[in-house]
């Protein structure tokens, strides 16, 4: 049996209260401020990895379109067994009659070949490759952009979500001090059973609507957390001061801008240009084809061919008539050419519908923002002097009970004003292609 001196029990007893203690206190949780958010889903988002990857894979398209620039080497080895009675005479052997007796061949072809010209193929085949990397950037920054907006118009309706909770707590604060003074002037006799039932009900209504809140911001914040794709198991918070927007613009500046730098413009503009190289390419189909090339060919009865043969030759070929595909194919790629055109045309359509929109939003809500505080003045004007004359024995508690939801309906509707401002200056942000700092 194990005996434990005084001073390892008066060590030990401390120890499992602090432990024990430690257990029941509410894990901090983690904070991340808008930046912090952004960082961590432009950093780890799948669909920028995913379009980062498509970008390599035409880079790499762009820096193997230089082979037709360039000679080619073949080398050809090759063994012949004839099985007819007929002996092979070799062209190339030095002496005719070490073949006389074998049916064997053994051939050697090294060769070194060059196109000196192809009626613009191959600059239009490098030059449309540039041009699909080019594209392919211009596609990333785009999809940059629907990520930053994602990421930003998530936080801000956490952000909203988290001071609209706030709000609510202080509702019930004010509907708890409602129902204690209702209950103090019941016991006094000078309150009646139905007003202190009224201020009951309301201060149930009040933690109802706390409860909803709080599962609201709950929702919000796994959004924002699948956004920034990141894996706790532990409590997750939004930080930030939520204000309102202080961006002016006018509609021609922003349009203007738009038209001349948004990714999806440039895109368009890029496919357009490639499509341009692929009608060049099948032009090139018109013009004669001219090669090169100096050949070195061994053929003997050996397995190392002694006869040898060296030519440098130029060959002309020019299809004069191949069917009527060539033509064909160039009003094909011409239409191709023309429906890119009107699809860059409808892309600057909507850009210009969209940001219309979204500046008319903008404003909207930055006039709500300021509707929203004034009518928050007065409502906690109109509670402050019901609240006081009811204290006095003046007032009714009806009167009292609406103006306390009046004025929590006003400050709910404040914070969320100033959430859906941010949630619209994003979406003008990116409509408009502006205020990328990140």
């Amino acid at each position: 049996m194990v005996k434990m001196h005084k001073s390892s029990m008066g060590f030990i007893l401390p120890l499992l209260a602090v432990c024990l203690f430690a257990s029941f206190i509410p894990e901090a949780a983690w904070p991340v401020t808008l930046d912090d958010a952004i960082k961590s889903a432009l950093g780890e988002s799948y669909v920028i990895k995913e379009q980062a990857e498509f970008v390599k894979r035409s880079r790499f398209s762009y820096i193997s379109s230089i082979d037709p620039f360039l000679p080619r080497i073949d080398l050809d080895s090759s063994y012949i067994r004839t099985i007819s009675p007929m002996t092979p005479i070799s062209t190339y052997t030095s002496d005719l009659r070490d073949t006389t007796d074998s049916r064997d061949v053994y051939t050697f072809t090294g060769s070194i070949s060059w196109r000196i010209f192809d009626g613009g193929e191959r600059w239009a085949k490098r030059k449309g490759a540039f041009l699909v990397w080019e594209r392919e950037k211009e596609r990333f920054k785009s999809v940059r952009e629907d990520v930053l907006f994602s990421i930003k118009s998530s936080f801000y309706t956490a952000l909203g979500a988290k001071s609209i909770v706030g709000k609510r707590q202080e509702a019930l604060q004010a509907a708890q001090k409602i129902y204690n003074l209702t209950r103090g002037r019941y016991e006094e006799g000078v309150a009646r059973k139905s007003e202190l039932l009224q201020a009951e009900v309301r201060l149930l209504n009040a933690k109802i609507d706390l409860q909803r809140a709080r599962k609201e911001y709950e929702k919000s914040l796994e959004s924002v957390k699948s956004l920034i794709i990141i894996q706790t198991a532990g409590p997750f918070d939004v930080e930030g001061l939520l204000s309102e927007p202080s961006f002016r613009s006018d509609y021609k500046s922003l349009n203007d801008r738009a038209l001349a730098t948004k990714p999806e413009i440039k895109t368009q503009e890029k496919e357009i240009d490639r499509l341009m190289r692929v009608y060049d390419e099948k032009k090139g189909a018109w013009f004669p084809k001219i090669d090169s090339a100096v050949q070195q060919t061994r053929q003997d009865t050996q397995f190392f061919p002694g006869g040898r043969s060296d030519a440098f030759i130029i060959s002309f070929s020019f299809p004069l008539f191949d069917g009527v595909g060539r033509y064909y194919n160039m009003q094909g790629a011409m239409s191709d050419v023309n429906a890119a055109r009107q699809r860059l045309a409808e892309t600057k359509r909507t850009t210009s519908l969209d940001i219309a929109r979204a500046l008319k939003d903008y404003e909207l809500s930055i006039e709500d923002v300021r509707m929203f505080t004034e009518l928050v003045r007065e409502a906690t004007s109109n509670f402050n002097q019901l609240y006081g004359e009811y204290m006095e024995g003046k007032g009714d508690i009806l009167n009292l009970l609406q103006s306390e939801k009046d004025l929590a309906s006003a400050n709910e509707n404040y914070v969320g004003s100033l959430a859906r401002a941010q949630v619209s200056l994003s979406f003008l942000e990116k409509a408009a292609y502006i205020g990328d700092r990140w």
